[in-house]
């Protein structure tokens, strides 16, 4: 699973779960801080990866990564888990949030990565 697909998926899966904005991931294991921002209003996914320069989101559960040019497939569970496919590496995978992190299974590779997320509420328009 391609790494910038891996942390757009954990900050989609946050933000959606959370109901919050995600600012950036930072993936433990290889000591990656990925700077994407990402919002999601029902299931309208809008995001940004800074890192790749280029916008990240669609309609859940179909998304895609204008940087690395993949399209990926992420349904929402109920409890804080999602599962998803990613159709370039041909992979399924899951992602499960726990407290302020987020754990990414890539089936494919058999291996497990976790994120720390920085998130802040959503900004609420007085009307």
């Amino acid at each position: 699973m391609k790494q910038h697909v891996r942390a757009a998926s954990a900050a989609v899966a946050f933000a959606y779960h959370r109901r919050c904005d995600v600012l950036s991931v930072y993936e433990r294991e290889t000591k990656t801080c990925n700077e994407i921002s990402v919002a999601v209003c029902g299931k309208q996914v809008d995001g940004y990866d800074y890192d790749s320069e280029c916008h990240v989101g669609g309609l859940l559960p179909n998304l895609y990564h204008h940087g690395e040019g993949a399209s990926w497939v992420l349904s929402p569970g109920t409890s804080e888990v999602c599962v998803g496919f990613e159709d370039d590496a041909s992979t399924f995978f899951s992602v499960k949030i726990i407290s302020d992190h987020v754990k990414v299974f890539d089936c494919r590779e058999d291996l497990s990565f976790t994120y720390t997320v920085w998130w802040r509420d959503k900004q609420r328009i007085a009307g």
